[in-house]
């Protein structure tokens, strides 16, 4: 239960730290904003019907920013395993109270 604990701790605040980090860092596309960090570049609709190809340079910090969107929803995912095995670790102290050394 320890190591479910100390890693639940660890993977918040990378959680934390990478949605600030994200929320910080600009690409220079104008649908970003502090509410949409958690949305991928190609999920925004382009206002114009017109296909204009984007430059080089957007295009590669729109992928490093997708990058870090992508590791934010892994740890999030891993967040929530980890907070159900640490359910499962405490209902398992509570309802048999013996002493044991854990896994």
């Amino acid at each position: 239960m320890f190591i479910v604990s100390s890693l639940l701790i660890l993977f918040f605040l990378s959680f934390k730290f990478l949605s600030n980090y994200i929320k910080k860092i600009r690409t220079g596309d104008p649908n970003e904003s502090d509410l949409t960090y958690w949305m991928f570049s190609y999920d925004f609709k382009s206002s114009n019907k017109d296909w204009v190809p984007e430059d080089k340079k957007l295009r590669q910090r729109k992928r490093a920013r997708n990058a870090l969107v992508f590791a934010l929803y892994l740890n999030a995912f891993c967040i929530f395993l980890l907070l159900n095995s640490f359910a499962a670790h405490l209902l398992e102290v509570i309802v048999s109270p013996q002493f044991r050394y854990p896994i």
